[in-house]
């Protein structure tokens, strides 16, 4: 007898059989006839959420909270009664990249809220899961740990990625989202993240805020500023931006000072700057460095007006941030109060599903985040990454959550930032209250100038 038959199966040998790969689908039985359901009654651990009379604007949640791993939610069956074979749900990702603070469990419960909306509507009619991993990267941490927690959404079968929020790791990965051919809806506004597999429903757009700062300090009348910017993958985006705006409008930029996310001799640099004659002061970055401006602030008895960009939606973060931002106006998402109708349907129905009240940006945005990752599965002709982009590209003029009534966000081919219209508003934190300051609508300068007929 041959080799080969000596290593074949014969009579005398029972067959291999091949078991199955992978598990099957299962079905956890809780899809109702009338409205869409979910796995959990909510997207984190937390069972006592911050003050419900502290400030509107706060955070819902709690420091070091959790966000559950998996949860599936099910679409209404409206009657219909399948074959029982249950449908695997699609899966889309969550890519927490930084410590949320009291924010986390408004991103995830909003993220549910967008889902079983959407489910009701009848946009889509499979169950849906949505996996959360939480690896946190730059500017605190290693670059590596945000590559990894993607691979791992994208290992996990995730058609498309919701977040990372901070730029730095937007960019980070960059070649990672287009080398896997899976989708990130990012939040970062820098526009140096493109590509085939990049999309972002923006936390703000870092050249934008810069020419806002400088239009903002000569609406007001501030010809000279001090200025600070901080380093990192958009830093240059920051100075260039702002440099060049400030010249256009007349405003004399009196000292300016490149920071890193933990400053040194602040104190000493607003106080050059004021004897300099600076009458604002304009910062340009990440966010971190708000307490120790504060304390500078504090120190020097000196409170000037001041601009920031979309770090000024800390505020939501922790209470502690808040107060760091007193005084400060900003780059904000939110519309002028009561003014968006699809901004305060949407919270109603927040409160009304988690038995709880939060008005923030982050809910905002992490609604329409949602809401944009939905509509492209349910655009696709099948629910894979590469036809889940197309789909992606064909959203248009999606209502916003963010922004003002005219807000809306669109995709198109080699277009993959989403927002558009009034996305950008600027606010104030005054006396502990937000104060809505006016959407970003700019003027040719001719319009203002004397007619000489």
């Amino acid at each position: 007898m041959s080799e080969s038959q000596q290593g074949s199966p014969g009579h005398d040998q029972a067959p291999g059989y091949a078991e199955r790969l992978f598990p099957a689908p299962i079905d956890h039985g809780i899809a109702r006839p009338d409205r869409a359901v979910a796995t959990v009654e909510r997207g984190t651990d937390t069972v006592a959420y911050n003050d419900p009379a502290g400030r509107w604007y706060e955070g819902g949640g709690r420091i070091g909270e959790k966000a559950v791993e998996s949860i599936t939610v099910y679409p209404p069956t409206r009657g219909l009664v399948t074959q029982g074979d249950p449908f695997e749900p699609v899966k889309i990702g969550i890519l927490v990249d930084m410590d949320l603070g009291q924010l986390l469990s408004d991103w995830i419960d909003s993220t549910i809220l967008a889902v079983e909306d959407a489910l009701n509507e009848g946009v889509y009619d499979r169950p849906v899961e949505i996996r959360t991993v939480d690896a946190r990267g730059l500017p605190r941490e290693n670059y590596l740990k945000v590559r990894r927690g993607y691979q791992q959404l994208v290992d996990d079968g995730c058609v498309v990625v919701l977040g990372p929020m901070i730029s730095d790791n937007s960019l980070n990965l960059q070649d990672t989202a287009n080398r896997t051919g899976v989708s990130c809806i990012g939040w970062t506004g820098s526009v140096k993240f493109a590509g085939d597999y990049c999309f972002t429903v923006a936390n703000g757009d870092i050249p934008t805020e810069s020419v806002m700062g400088a239009n903002w300090c000569a609406q007001q009348g501030h010809t000279k500023v001090g200025f600070f910017w901080e380093k990192g993958s958009s830093g240059d985006h920051y100075s260039d931006f702002f440099r060049t705006a400030a010249q256009q409008v007349g405003v004399e930029i009196v000292k300016e000072v490149s920071l890193g996310p933990n400053p040194k001799n602040l104190q000493q640099q607003l106080e050059t700057m004021r004897a300099q004659g600076a009458e604002a002061i304009v910062y340009m970055g990440y966010g971190y460095s708000t307490f120790h401006f504060a304390a500078a602030f504090k120190a020097l008895d000196w409170d000037p007006p001041r601009f920031m960009g979309t770090a000024f939606m800390f505020y939501s973060n922790s209470n502690a941030w808040a107060e760091g931002l007193e005084g400060w106006h900003g780059v904000d998402q939110l519309g002028e109060d009561g003014a968006n109708p699809n901004y305060e349907a949407m919270t109603r129905r927040f409160e009304a599903r988690f038995g709880r009240v939060t008005r923030n940006v982050v809910v905002a945005l992490g609604y329409d985040t949602a809401r944009a990752a939905i509509h492209g599965i349910a655009n696709a002709a099948i629910p894979t990454p590469e036809q889940v982009r197309l789909g992606l590209e064909k959203i248009k003029w999606m209502p916003c959550t963010n922004g003002g009534p005219g807000a809306y966000i669109t995709f198109a081919p080699y277009d993959h930032r989403g927002y558009k219209g009034d996305f950008l508003t600027i606010r104030e934190l005054r006396g502990g209250e937000l104060h809505f300051r006016g959407y970003y609508r700019p003027q040719w300068p001719s319009n203002f100038l004397t007619s000489t007929k």
